[in-house]
């Protein structure tokens, strides 16, 4: 009996798979012959052991439809999603493979073959799997992600940059995207561009920590190079105050953040005149937290003191 409707792994495909694929990882319903009742009873008992975590026996099940019909597209994919979850890689790469040739245009098979493939370090088939993926979906966040991950780590990033933009674009309130895209335009020197990647982080998720530090390091190093003010009109141009302000955002959620404590100390030292009271307040906190962290910050106390006019 051929049954239309998807239903979703719940559960046994938790974790990395989906994780990597996206909410709602298919299942697809069996598409065999009526008169076939035990690949009908296999495929639906895989179903059920999966959505029960039972993911050892969701393989088994999985694997006894295959072998009585290796053309079972769903069957093979399910299985390959499946082994992926227990990190056979290359068994999970062939089942998906399969699944790909049997139905070329099921965008879902190809992204989960190029996310396996990149898990055993093939990235060269990673990414030519994250590209045919965007030939049959190009909108499919999940691959412009995935490939800028890669160009990334490749220090292709003008190409990283294109993937991420796609990605924010299909799906504005992707975080790892918008972080992403903020470290690469501060690598590049786009100061301004950072500060709005980092500061839209923290409009999406005003509680996140990381956003708060990163979006301070950017506001401290604008600070230091007199760049033009953003074209926004609401915002200060104190650049140093600012990331003392993101920096005591970190340390009201999370007093023993080293970086932020550190850098709201150096930010006291740039501040006016410079406040080495405060500085060396947090450096008797940092001591016990960062010794290494606290060896720079006094060696950049000692400095400014040794200057005339410190306070």
């Amino acid at each position: 009996m051929n049954r239309k409707v998807r239903q979703p792994v719940c559960g046994a495909v938790g974790g990395l798979i989906l994780a990597l694929v996206g909410v709602g990882v298919p299942v697809f319903p069996a598409a065999v012959g009526a008169g076939d009742q035990s690949q009908i009873d296999y495929f639906t008992q895989g179903v059920l052991a999966s959505e029960r975590g039972q993911v050892d026996k969701a393989i088994e099940e999985f694997e006894k439809v295959v072998l009585l019909e290796p053309a079972h597209a769903e069957a093979q994919y399910n299985l390959g999603i499946l082994l992926a979850e227990r990190e056979r890689w290359e068994e999970a790469l062939v089942a998906l493979t399969k699944a790909a040739e049997l139905r070329p245009k099921d965008a879902d098979a190809r992204l989960a073959m190029g996310i396996v493939a990149g898990q055993k370090g093939e990235d060269d088939r990673a990414v030519h799997e994250f590209i045919e993926t965007l030939k049959l979906q190009p909108d499919l966040t999940e691959a412009h992600f995935r490939l800028g991950v890669i160009y990334q780590k490749r220090n292709f990033d003008d190409m990283a940059i294109g993937q991420y933009r796609a990605t924010v674009q299909t799906d504005p309130q992707h975080v790892p995207a918008r972080f992403a895209l903020g470290f690469l335009a501060d690598k590049k020197g786009d100061l301004d561009e950072a500060i709005r990647q980092f500061r839209e982080i923290t409009t999406l998720d005003p509680r996140n920590a990381e956003g708060y530090y990163s979006l301070g390091l950017a506001y401290g190093r604008k600070s230091m190079v007199g760049l033009a003010d953003l074209p926004t009109p609401d915002l200060m141009t104190d650049y140093n105050a600012l990331a003392m302000e993101a920096f005591q955002k970190v340390l009201s959620w999370n007093p023993n953040h080293a970086g932020a404590r550190y850098n709201l100390a150096i930010a006291y030292l740039y501040q006016g005149r410079g406040d080495v009271k405060r500085s060396r307040e947090h450096l008797e906190i940092l001591t016990g937290l960062d010794p290494a962290l606290a060896e720079k910050l006094a060696d950049k106390i000692e400095a400014v003191t040794s200057k005339e006019g410190a306070h």
